[in-house]
Parts: structure tokens; sequence; C-alpha cells
């Protein structure tokens, strides 16, 4: 494979047509080259637009992932609770969230499972717990609480 350095600032741009957490450079870099042509076949004139995926915004994932995990008791293996994520979101899913991203999966259970970093992260789940096992903190219920309806 060739080696190519390009500049900060060209990859910053490219960064911009990226999907977070979904996108490497070269999809991202793809995607640019089709709008590009794309755009040049039906004009010259204008700016490049990119219309990503009609998805559902990945903040979204949090209150199912939690309610689910006390519904649960508090600790529940990930499986289990992206299976109930899926029921309590099926009215939210858009048609995007079911393409597959490049592991296969579709890309709403890839969002809960960063989501799931996101939240150990803010503290909302616990760090150190066995491998596949998700448990809510005391922090998690509390946010819960207060933002049920986000």
């Amino acid at each position: 494979m060739p080696v190519v350095r390009i500049s900060e600032e060209l990859f910053r741009e490219i960064q911009k047509y990226a999907e977070p957490l979904v996108d490497d450079f070269e999809s991202a870099l793809w995607k640019v080259l089709k709008i590009a042509q794309s755009n040049q076949s039906k004009s010259r004139e204008g700016t490049i637009q990119i219309v990503k995926g009609d998805v559902t915004p990945q903040k979204m994932f949090w209150t199912p992932v939690l309610e689910s995990l006390v519904e649960q008791g508090g600790e529940a293996p990930a499986q289990k609770v992206i299976e109930q994520v899926e029921i309590k979101m099926k009215n939210q899913l858009k048609p995007g969230d079911y393409e597959p991203n490049r592991d296969r999966l579709p890309k709403w259970k890839k969002g809960v499972h960063f989501q799931r970093l996101a939240m150990v992260h803010e503290g909302l789940l616990v760090k150190n717990t066995p491998r596949g096992i998700w448990r809510i903190s005391e922090q998690g219920r509390q946010w819960l609480k207060t933002n049920r309806d986000l």
C-alpha cells in the first residue's frame, strides 16, 4: 500500500466529511471524491455538500441503555442490554441505523457500544466490570432521573 503524506490542514478538511466512529481516513476520502464527482457532473458552480445517512443521534442511546440496566437489577450482559435497547427504540431507529458498518454490525449497535464507553467516561456506568457485563453507577441512576426525556 502506498504511503502518502498530507498536511494537517488537508487532514482536518477531510475529517469534516467522516462519520465519527465509523469512517477511517480512506473511506472519508472516498466520500469527498464521490461528492466532488457528483457536483462536477451536475454543475461547476456551488459548494460541496455531504448528505449523511439518516441515523439516530448517538446520545439518544443513553436513556434506553440506563433504563434497561435498571430494569435488570442494575447489571446485565451487554447482549441483553442491546436487545432491550432495540425494543425500546424500535420506533426511533432510522433506516440509516440498520446499514452495516465495516465490521458488518448495524450502525446503531456499534453506536450503542461507543456510547457505553462515553457513559463510562461520564461516570454513568461502572468502569471495571467483568468482560461483557454492563453495570449502572449511582451517578447513572441520578442522570436517568433528571434526563429521562432526552
